[in-house]
C-alpha cells in the first residue's frame, strides 16, 4: 500500500466511530420525519420499511441544497438494509486495489461464504437519488442483490 493509501485508510478508520455513532440516530430521525411509525424498528427490520420509504420518496423532487442530506440518509438505509438482510456489518474497506477502497461499506456477510463481498451504500444511494421521478428503490436493491448472488455463486 502506498503512503497515500495508508493515510487514507488510517483517516477513514479514525473517523469511523463518529460516522457509525451518527448513522443510527440519523436513520431513525429520517424515517420518523417522513412519517413512518414506529421509526426505531428500522434498526432491526429495514426490509419492512422499504415499501413505505419507496412510496414516500417516489415523487420527491430533490433540491440541490437537500441532495447531500438525502444521499446520506439513503446511504444509511441501504447499508442497514443489506447488513440486516445478510448478517453483515459496516466497516472501512482496506483491500488495496478494490473498487471500494477507502470507503465505508457493508459486508462480511454471514449469509455468504465469500467474506470479501461488499456493498457501497453511498454508490447505491447516489444512483437512487439521481434517478428521475418517479423513482423506485426496490429494483435498484434487487439489482445489487443479484450482483452479490452472482459473485457469490461464481466463487
Amino acid at each position: 500500500m502506498s503512503f497515500q493509501e495508508d493515510a487514507l485508510i488510517e483517516s477513514r478508520k479514525a473517523d469511523f466511530g463518529q460516522f457509525y455513532q451518527e448513522l443510527l440516530p440519523a436513520l431513525v430521525e429520517f424515517i420518523d420525519g417522513i412519517g413512518i411509525k414506529p421509526a426505531h424498528t428500522v434498526l432491526t427490520q429495514a426490509d419492512q420499511y422499504l415499501p413505505y420509504l419507496e412510496l414516500a420518496l417516489r415523487e420527491m423532487t430533490v433540491a440541490e441544497e437537500d441532495r447531500s442530506w438525502l444521499l446520506t440518509r439513503m446511504m444509511y438505509f441501504i447499508g442497514e438494509y443489506f447488513a440486516q438482510k445478510h448478517g453483515g456489518c459496516w466497516y472501512v474497506n482496506d483491500i488495496p486495489g478494490s473498487r471500494f477502497f477507502g470507503r465505508y461499506v457493508v459486508g462480511k456477510f454471514a449469509g455468504f461464504s465469500n467474506q470479501n463481498l461488499m456493498v457501497d451504500p453511498a454508490e447505491v444511494a447516489q444512483a437512487y437519488v439521481d434517478t428521475a421521478v418517479p423513482r423506485q428503490l426496490s429494483p435498484l436493491l434487487s439489482e445489487v442483490e443479484a450482483g452479490l448472488n452472482a459473485i457469490a455463486s461464481s466463487a
